[in-house]
């Protein structure tokens, strides 16, 4: 090796890594709660006072379960770092564990607390974690360890011993007294390890399962004996009934590894109960609400539920009244505050937005809003603002980008920990930038200035112009010079007028590199909305967020003008409710027109029912086509491709509704494909996000055929009927 290259200066090696590594500022932002990113350059130190604070908030649920429900808004510009915030609140190792509730969608067409209740029923059987925990794991290793050992300090000396019957001739022993007292120890050095404690509350199920097995105790009979002296304690009312089936879920779940009969439960079962007078709709969500709300503060789980940029979240589509939906978002938690205590809603949300809309709700929903609360330690919190952070931490966050780089160096501690940027050039953006994620845009610029460009030693590094201000065709164009246009014609003034939206920009076929982009965020998406579907019982309990995502999906579908063979969508409404029962009562319906032909109007409904469920989540689709006056022609019924066969009660219903001359659809669906539903809303919103500023959507008509080809033909009209 010539000794030019194998004495090479520690800048010019450092460069060579820097330039093989990538631009490590390009995934600037946080997509969702729940993005990796945010983990990955993580900076403790950034609105450490600001996470100390709401974790304060948290906390007073913790110690308080029954305390009021109330709101804490969390202000900051688009890019100030609010969903990273709320990532270190629900993943980071600061706190204890809380039940956190983050939406990915608003249903602003559906009753608040049956839009909350299945929320929290999603996270709860989901497959997403909290702090490297299933909410329905935690939840059901802190129940089940009380019941466990509720259960066997109320058994007798007597009860006690059968638990541990003993082999072969050792039987008649017992005839005599003996081993009895061993038994005793056994049961008592159950209940003692199943206490409150560090290694029972992080152990999760399997900490359970290894005391049983070091006592020789069977899983099985555990369960048994959880779920009689359930049985026996709870009441005979409706709260009591829902408890009931609750806790002997969870124990299930634990103890067995069975979560179906809870996920039926608290999708289906929570709603055939025997009532003495049937309830209303609204009165069983209310009524299953309450329940869950007292489990959790039994365990002293706070549950928080989290809106996360609430512009995205609410103004989904341009189309939209904004006010209109505001109003009904805030008055729906105002509503859920005074009926349920416990809840904790956070809201995070731009400056602009949040004083845009609430000065203008009425009184009582400003009051409840603007209600201030007292954490110890903090004083009176009304709002926490998020504000520019300062240029030392603006330099760790610097820091914490280029180090994974550098490290591979073994001499890297010789340089800069903001190599190749200097402390001035750091300092320079954090003063000029109003918000981190334009700091951010900046170094983005200045890293591939310096590090791929082609300046000379020495030379003065200038800061291009922020990303924002350019479209990605335009990034690399430099100003030659501007000129200034003064009209004498005096323009008319703008009037806003919130009734009247402004119409949706005209979109444009996505650019290569733009397809490049919305393919990397689509296989983030569906991964992750995959991983959260997988568990047993957890496609059950999101069959109302999945239906969600299919109004969005189809919604979008018809704004950018998808066709499937012949047929093109006309109308889509996203979600109709119907009937008394809160998880089958829902479809979509979208309709489709074939070239002149009058519209075909087409119910499509997630039919997730398992069990007892099934027939009767049939039952209540098949309703649909009986409305009068008719609101669809035709119905399409998802299900999962592992249990397609119609059999007995719901075979007969089937035939039933054809012989009446109705029109329904089996079609079978993959778990890939019920994903699809579950990550859109928030594959859309992160496509969003990731639009420079003013720059509208591409039309998305050619990705989406691309990707959802099969899917779009089961959700439609038979192409080969055009």
């Amino acid at each position: 090796m010539p000794a030019s290259v194998a004495e090479r200066s520690l800048p010019e090696r450092a460069q060579d890594v820097l330039r093989r590594a990538g631009n490590p500022f390009r995934n600037y932002f946080a997509r969702n709660p729940d993005d990796e990113v945010c983990a990955r350059y993580h900076v403790p130190e950034l609105y450490a006072l600001e996470r100390e604070q709401l974790l304060g908030v948290v906390d007073l649920y913790r110690y308080e379960p029954g305390a009021h429900s109330e709101v804490v808004p969390v202000l900051g510009n688009k890019g100030a770092g609010k969903t990273h915030l709320l990532h270190s609140i629900k993943h980071g190792g600061e706190g204890a564990w809380q039940m956190l509730v983050t939406p990915g969608v608003y249903q602003k067409d559906n009753e608040f607390l049956e839009y909350l209740l299945f929320q929290i029923i999603d996270t709860l059987l989901g497959g997403g974690k909290q702090k490297g925990r299933r909410p329905l794991e935690f939840v059901g290793q802190e129940l089940t360890r009380r019941l466990l050992s509720k259960t066997l300090a109320g058994l007798t000396p007597e009860q006690r011993l059968d638990l541990f019957p003993p082999p072969g001739l050792a039987r008649w022993t017992r005839h005599f007294g003996l081993g009895a007292s061993q038994a005793q120890e056994r049961v008592q050095w159950l209940i003692e390890t199943l206490k409150p404690g560090p290694d029972a509350s992080s152990g999760g199920a399997a900490y359970i399962l290894q005391r049983l097995k070091e006592i020789n105790f069977e899983p099985e009979r555990a369960c048994q004996l959880v779920c009689q002296h359930v049985e026996k304690t709870e009441a005979h009312n409706t709260a009591g009934l829902m408890r009931r089936h609750i806790y002997q879920g969870f124990a299930r779940a634990i103890l067995l590894g069975d979560e179906s009969d809870l996920a039926n439960f608290l999708t289906f079962g929570f709603a055939e109960l025997e009532f003495h007078v049937r309830p209303t709709r609204q009165d069983l969500v209310l009524a299953l609400c309450k329940v869950l709300m007292e489990v959790f503060r039994n365990l002293k789980i706070p549950v928080v539920v989290a809106f996360d940029q609430l512009e995205d979240l609410l103004l989904a589509r341009r189309n939209d009244d904004g006010a209109r939906v505001a109003e009904s978002f805030f008055a729906g938690i105002v509503q859920a505050m005074h009926q349920i205590d416990g809840i904790c809603f956070l809201i995070f949300a731009e400056r602009g937005l949040w004083n845009r809309f609430v000065p203008s709700l009425d009184g009582y929903i400003q009051d409840r809003l603007n209600n201030p609360v007292h954490v110890p330690g903090h004083g009176t919190i009304n709002a926490l603002r998020l504000e520019a952070p300062p240029a030392d931490l603006v330099e760790r966050v610097v820091e914490a980008r280029l180090r994974p780089a550098l490290e591979e160096l073994p001499d890297f501690t010789e340089l800069t920990p903001i190599y190749p940027f200097t402390a001035e050039q750091v300092a320079r953006i954090a003063k000029t930038e109003p918000t981190l994620r334009d700091m951010l845009q900046q170094f983005r610029h200045l890293y591939d200035h310096v590090v791929y460009g082609a300046e000379k030693q020495g030379t003065v590094t200038e800061v291009p112009p922020p990303a924002s201000r350019l479209s990605r065709d335009e990034e690399t164009a430099v100003i030659k010079s501007v000129v200034m246009v003064e009209s004498t014609a005096q323009e008319p003034p703008i009037v806003e007028t919130p009734a009247s939206p402004p119409p949706a920009a005209p979109r444009v076929r996505a650019s290569a590199s733009q397809k490049t982009s919305l393919e990397e965020l689509w296989d983030e998406a569906m991964a992750d909305a995959a991983r959260k579907l997988e568990p047993e019982g957890s496609l059950t309990g999101a069959t109302r967020e999945l239906q969600a995502g299919l109004g969005a999906f189809l919604k979008t579908a018809h704004e950018n003008g998808v066709k499937v063979g012949p047929w093109r969508l006309q109308h889509v409404v996203g979600e109709w409710t119907f009937g008394e029962h809160p998880t089958y009562g829902a479809i979509t319906i979208a309709h489709w027109v074939c070239k002149v032909g009058q519209p075909w109007k087409v119910g499509i409904g997630l039919f997730l029912g398992r069990g007892p469920g099934k027939p009767k989540d049939l039952e209540i689709k098949l309703a649909a086509m009986e409305a009068e006056p008719p609101v669809i022609d035709h119905l399409i019924l998802l299900r999962p491709e592992d249990d397609l066969t119609l059999s007995g009660k719901s075979k007969t219903m089937w035939q039933d509704a054809e012989r009446r001359g109705r029109h329904p659809r089996l079609e079978a669906v993959s778990l890939e494909s019920f994903a699809v539903f579950q990550g859109f809303p928030r594959w859309l919103q992160a496509v969003a996000e990731a639009q420079p500023d003013g720059q509208p959507l591409p039309n998305l008509a050619d990705f989406l055929q691309e990707k959802c080809e099969k899917l779009l033909e089961q959700v439609c009209m038979p192409v080969q009927g055009g």
